[in-house]
């Protein structure tokens, strides 16, 4: 006869613990408005926020931002080469 209403206070209140849980993660996860990667201007952009960010998404700027480097390096050598070849054909 005691263990039923024992029982009944055990199932509430484990129901009550798990719509708390819910509710606390469907509060804290508020959907980050995600910026394309491609968007940010400066490189700096790409670092701003980097505690926060997920391994996943550090992986992703640093990728995208080796893109940017490698594409300035490459345009550097392409113009040093223009003005070397336009050296050599003055001469």
């Amino acid at each position: 006869m005691t263990i039923n209403p024992i029982l009944s206070l055990v199932l509430a209140c484990c129901g009550l613990f798990a719509s708390g849980l819910y509710l606390g993660s469907w509060l804290h996860s508020s959907p980050k408005p995600k910026a394309d990667l491609e968007e940010l201007v400066d490189d700096a952009g790409l670092f701003c926020g980097w505690d926060g960010l997920s391994a996943v998404e550090r992986r992703k700027r640093l990728a995208l931002y080796q893109r940017r480097v490698r594409a300035r390096i490459a345009e550097q050598e392409r113009a040093w080469l223009q003005a070397r070849l336009r050296e050599c054909a003055k001469v």
